[in-house]
């Protein structure tokens, strides 16, 4: 299940910030602001630049299918 950003939670009501969401923040604030309420603003990464996160992505997945038992861990 995906979390979109700022979502309050059932248990509680207080709004939900994804930890990519506060590493933004706290590296530019305007980022952040941008985010939030003006996304569509925000540039699509260079095709290098995506390259970098497709294979950060690729690593994560094969990570998760060599350990499952610690992915499973991690979400609890």
């Amino acid at each position: 299940m995906r979390r979109t950003a700022l979502t309050t939670t059932a248990s509680a009501e207080r709004p939900y910030i994804s930890k990519s969401k506060f590493l933004w923040g706290s590296q530019c604030k305007k980022l952040l602001w941008y985010a939030y309420n003006a996304k569509d603003q925000i540039p699509e990464p260079e095709a290098a630049q995506q390259a970098i996160f497709d294979q950060g992505h690729e690593v994560g997945a094969l990570a998760k299918s060599l350990y499952p038992a610690a992915s499973r861990s991690a979400r609890t």
